[in-house]
């Protein structure tokens, strides 16, 4: 058996070795069969895809990057093999041009297909900035494969294209330029939308004629109309013009701009972080930033500008004695710094450079005229340029007193912004000051405040030619600061950060009662007069 088997054998292998030998030639000819076919395919690839290279990518992106690849192939086939071939020359030149189509395709989509975005597409406010989508789903999709392709191939490009051809950097100059376009559009389309000329060729708010319009006093309201006639007649400033605190509204209504400049300021920071994610998406990395402040800059210096106008207006109507200017600046720093806190610690954008550093720039300004305008206003209550003089005949409350403590109570509205505002620091992030810093500057101020209006009170008084009427006319002051600082909350403030050290409300009672018992013992002869005579 064993002999048989070893016969057999040997009968069998040269035939199954002779099979695998056919086997592996017939492999080896459908290879090579494989290979020529590339090889001709990549000689009539020019022909084959010229109509459809030389046309309009819009048809079908993927399919269009599908053949660029395939004239990739054929370009590396004829560089590694015959490289000085005609058939080479003329592969690149379609390449080429299938890489502007792709660019000009990029710029035309970018253009097209952006989304129309609206003021309802905005949202006021909220803790958290939204990202928008800026363009069409399916357009944003085209523009990231191009991109990206473009990008893969970078290098290839370079290397085989003289004459510093750079379609990346192409595509991001196009970028740029349509996005730049686009933002200014939706910024002043916004900013039109709040009434507010910025962004636009407008004249910003200190070319404006500034005149004064409408004055509003406590008891009285003078109209446009009124001021004009007053004018006719000749009226002239009285002394109470300067003292008093007015709210003057002129052709610049700062409280009315500065709402508006807030809600730009909001829809501003929605559409730069919807183009910094756009941007992630589809530029390059390494021309990520540049690009990003390109499209940004312009936009910013704009609303930088129209913000420090609007700084200037306040300051103007401050320095004529209109404190009340001071809050529009105080709530468009909230804005301001709201937008700051959340871009810093969600998408961790960097405020100290260009393109934000503006905002910063701009909250600074803020801070720092809020202070001054604050401690000029607690100096204006002690030693106001006519102190002595505009008081009521029958010894009634005074207009500073009413507007004082009027702006008091508005202060205490904003007291963490204000407390803030009066150490002269500003918001880092999340980063906040502890919460009994802010309550023991705040009532710090208000009772300096306090103090400048007592002294400035009992200055007044002494115009009176008799201590009658110099003690109804304290003893109604004291009264009226009392009652509104217990309506305001202010005395629970000034208490809790025990200021002085004594009971507030006790103190002004007490004075109250020695005000009412000097006018009780002036009076008194009379009434014993007028006592006598009835019996």
């Amino acid at each position: 058996v064993s002999t048989q088997s070893t016969g057999l054998k040997g009968q069998i292998m040269p035939v199954y070795e002779e099979m695998q030998v056919k086997i592996r030639a017939q492999t080896n000819g459908e290879l090579a069969i494989k290979e020529l076919d590339k090889v001709a395919r990549y000689y009539c690839l020019r022909e084959e895809l010229d109509s459809t290279i030389s046309n309009n990518v819009s048809s079908s992106v993927p399919d269009y990057i599908r053949n660029m690849k395939e004239l990739s192939k054929a370009i590396r086939f004829f560089l590694d093999n015959n490289p000085n071939s005609n058939e080479v020359k003329k592969l690149k030149e379609l390449f080429h041009t299938g890489f502007k189509k792709m660019c000009e395709e990029f710029e035309d989509v970018l253009k097209k297909r952006s989304r129309n975005i609206t003021i309802k597409d905005m949202t006021d406010g909220g803790d958290k900035i939204p990202v928008i989508p800026l363009l069409l789903p399916e357009a944003k999709q085209n523009l990231s494969l191009i991109s990206k392709w473009v990008a893969e191939n970078h290098k290839f490009v370079k290397n085989n294209y003289p004459n510093n051809v750079d379609f990346v950097r192409d595509i991001c100059t196009n970028y740029v330029t349509v996005q730049k376009k686009y933002l200014r559009e939706k910024l002043e389309m916004l900013a039109n939308a709040e009434q507010l000329a910025i962004f636009a060729n407008a004249t910003p708010i200190m070319g404006r004629r500034v005149r004064n319009a409408e004055v509003t006093r406590k008891g009285s309201k003078l109209s446009r109309e009124n001021v004009r006639r007053q004018s006719k007649r000749g009226h002239k400033r009285t002394p109470s013009d300067h003292t008093s605190i007015q709210t003057i509204k002129e052709d610049i209504n700062v409280e009315q701009t500065a709402k508006s400049y807030a809600k730009v300021a909001n829809y501003f920071a929605q559409l730069i972080k919807s183009e910094y994610y756009q941007i992630q998406d589809l530029i390059t990395p390494s021309y990520q930033e540049r690009v990003f402040v390109e499209i940004i800059e312009p936009a910013m210096t704009h609303f930088e500008d129209e913000g420090m106008s609007l700084v200037e207006a306040a300051k103007e109507q401050t320095r004529n004695n209109n404190w009340v200017a001071v809050f529009p600046l105080i709530m468009l720093y909230q804005s301001l710094n709201k937008i700051k806190c959340s871009l810093i610690s969600e998408d961790q954008l960097d405020f100290e450079a260009p393109p934000l550093a503006p905002i910063s720039k701009l909250i600074t300004v803020i801070t720092a005229r809020v202070k001054d305008d604050l401690e000029r206003f607690k100096c204006f209550v002690e030693d106001d340029a006519v102190k002595t003089s505009n008081v009521a005949s029958d010894g009634t409350v005074h207009q500073l007193t009413s507007n004082v403590m009027s702006i008091c109570g508005q202060l205490l509205m904003y007291e963490e912004t204000v407390g803030t505002l009066l150490k002269g620091v500003q918001h880092q992030g999340t980063r906040k000051l502890p919460q009994s810093n802010i309550h023991r500057q705040m009532a710090t101020y208000i009772n300096g405040i306090l103090k400048a209006l007592e002294k400035n009170l009992e200055s007044k008084s002494k115009v009176y030619d008799n201590k009658c009427l110099s003690a109804l006319f304290l003893m109604n002051n004291y009264n009226y600061i009392r009652n509104n600082l217990k309506e305001s909350e202010i005395l629970t403030l000034l208490q809790d950060n025990h200021h002085d050290g004594v009971d507030l409300d006790a103190r002004y009672i007490d004075w109250i009662h020695k005000q009412m018992e000097v006018y009780r013992l002036w009076y008194q002869p009379m009434v014993n007069v007028m006592t006598e005579a009835t019996t």
